[in-house]
């Protein structure tokens, strides 16, 4: 269940991570790709070192929905409809 959760929530954060990295670009979106093996083992690491099984679900689920409403704005123009 973690690496599965860690693995999606990784997956997630790469496109919502372009909406708001200051670079040009190319960047944007270069940054994010090579950043995904560092925030995978990141996450699966903080998973498995938390003291209580909800808190990494908690953080987890919230950067999911956070990237994926940042990831809603920027293709729909920045304006929710």
């Amino acid at each position: 269940m973690a690496m599965f959760l860690a693995l999606m929530t990784a997956t997630v954060m790469i496109p919502g991570m372009t909406t708001y990295l200051p670079f040009e670009m190319e960047q944007q979106i270069l940054v994010p790709i090579l950043l995904f093996p560092f925030l995978w083992v990141g996450l699966f690491i903080y998973s498995y070192m938390a003291e209580k099984a909800w808190q990494p679900l908690i953080v987890m689920i919230t950067l999911c929905i956070s990237h994926i409403l940042l990831s809603y704005f920027a293709l729909s123009g920045g304006v929710a409809s």
